[in-house]
């Protein structure tokens, strides 16, 4: 078995993060930070995306299913019942791209066992209900049952159809089939609605059998818990699977296309939405790409908030992010469709402008003291605490908070420069209200 230990310090408190595998693709990861009262429970199945036997939609609606009900508690109302006599515990279900992989979740947050009433273990109950919901779901003649999937069904089809409703959401899905086109995120990681109106008890069984028994598994715990008994509890549930081959999952950075990809569509809207993809495949230093992206676009005294939006009223907002993993920085904005080509060539200019001029010391600074706070409040909840380790599930060094923002403080204005001139224009996207004809 493979150990991974940090002990770090932040303002007095000692919290330890701790990883170690328990069984055959099977990792468990543990945070202890007393200042909580609660503790998190995280079950992450990590999935082949490109499995053509079964749909998208067929593993996306199969943490709706097991959230619902289970073979002890055959309905929703029965195991909402049971958190609720576990001092209001929650179970919570997502399924979402991580790298070029399908991650799907279920976690369970819970009062820490000091708070508990009768001196009862709300930790080990919550566990043994997590593990009840994800290893005996509700099934019938061996597959999961009919009327519990096409209830979710029905909430997988209404969550995909809510994306056209909302316009921006709209525009992040058809960029983003433009921008990543032939790569695994091209897609949404709901599927689309044709692959869940064909969702069956039986194919959703499938892909269920298929994430426990070929899935990467890493379980995250966060609180004031030391996790040892949830530990030993999820050890002995898990070394009853019967486990074969475990898909290991892979971050690759997108492709940059040889040619701009520039595509405009048009719907009954009031306003334009613009978004711009830019690509550095090869570059690796990930804090002078946070920076820039916080620079550009990333803060409210960004160069898009102050020279686009306030100083050319361009635009009705105009913001960026970068992905480290895919290398990309996406902008996006809100505009009247006649400063749609004006806001494309003012963002153009402003990543121009770094290229060749770089950025000031003040810029900097400021970019750095707003991921400084952002990674700081981190350690705020045990959801963000929770998310930092996961994201760096992959990755060859965790690094602690403290670790990060001292490579950040690092940063000089040559960095920030060398990493612009490495983004190159790769697919822009325009969403625009219809042309109304006079009658």
């Amino acid at each position: 078995m493979r150990y991974k230990n940090i002990l770090h310090n932040y303002e007095g408190c000692i919290k330890i993060y701790e990883r170690k595998q328990i069984g055959s693709g099977i990792w468990f990861s543990k945070v202890t930070d007393h200042r909580f009262k609660v503790n998190r429970i995280a079950v992450l199945i990590y999935t082949d995306i490109n499995d053509s036997s079964l749909s998208r939609s067929d593993y996306a609606v199969v943490p709706y299913i097991l959230v619902d009900s289970c073979e002890k508690y055959p309905d929703y109302s029965a195991l909402s019942l049971r958190f609720s006599e576990l001092y209001g515990a929650t179970l919570s279900d997502n399924t979402s791209f991580d790298g070029d992989s399908r991650c799907s979740s279920l976690t369970v947050t819970s009062i820490d066992d000091r708070f508990a009433l009768e001196g009862e273990s709300v930790e080990q109950e919550s566990c043994e209900l997590l593990l009840e919901c994800l290893l005996h779901p509700l099934t019938e003649n061996g597959v999961f049952s009919e009327r519990t999937t096409k209830l979710m069904q029905a909430e997988l089809l209404d969550s995909i159809d809510s994306v056209i409703n909302d316009k921006r959401s709209y525009a992040s899905h058809r960029g983003a089939e433009l921008a990543y086109e032939g790569e695994p995120w091209q897609y949404s990681i709901q599927g689309t609605r044709p692959e869940a109106e064909k969702i069956t008890a039986q194919s959703a069984y499938e892909a269920y059998r298929k994430m426990l028994k070929n899935g990467r598994i890493e379980i995250m715990a966060v609180g004031c818990s030391d996790f040892v008994k949830t530990e030993e509890t999820l050890t002995e549930a898990f070394s009853q699977l019967e486990r074969g081959e475990i898909f290991e999952p892979s971050v690759t950075p997108s492709v940059l296309k040889s040619e701009l990809c520039s595509f405009t569509e048009t719907m009954s809207m009031q306003q334009a939405i613009v978004r711009m993809y830019f690509k550095a495949p090869d570059m690796s230093d990930r804090y002078a790409g946070a920076l820039l992206s916080t620079i550009l676009g990333g803060m409210t005294t960004s160069r898009f908030f102050m020279n686009i939006r306030e100083k050319q009223s361009l635009c009705y907002y105009c913001s960026c992010f970068s992905n480290r993993f895919k290398r990309t920085i996406t902008a996006y904005a809100g505009v009247e469709a006649q400063n749609v080509q004006k806001t494309m060539d003012a963002v153009l200019a402003e990543f121009n402008d770094v290229c060749e001029n770089g950025v000031s010391e003040d810029e900097l600074a400021r970019a750095k003291l707003e991921i400084i706070n952002n990674a700081k409040s981190v350690y705020d909840s045990v959801h963000a605490i929770a998310s930092w380790y996961v994201s760096q599930l992959m990755d060859e060094r965790v690094l602690t908070i403290e670790e990060y923002i001292a490579e950040v403080e690092k940063v000089t204005p040559e960095r920030i420069q060398a990493a612009c001139r490495q983004y190159k224009p790769d697919t822009f996207y325009t969403l625009t209200p219809e042309v109304e004809n006079d009658a």
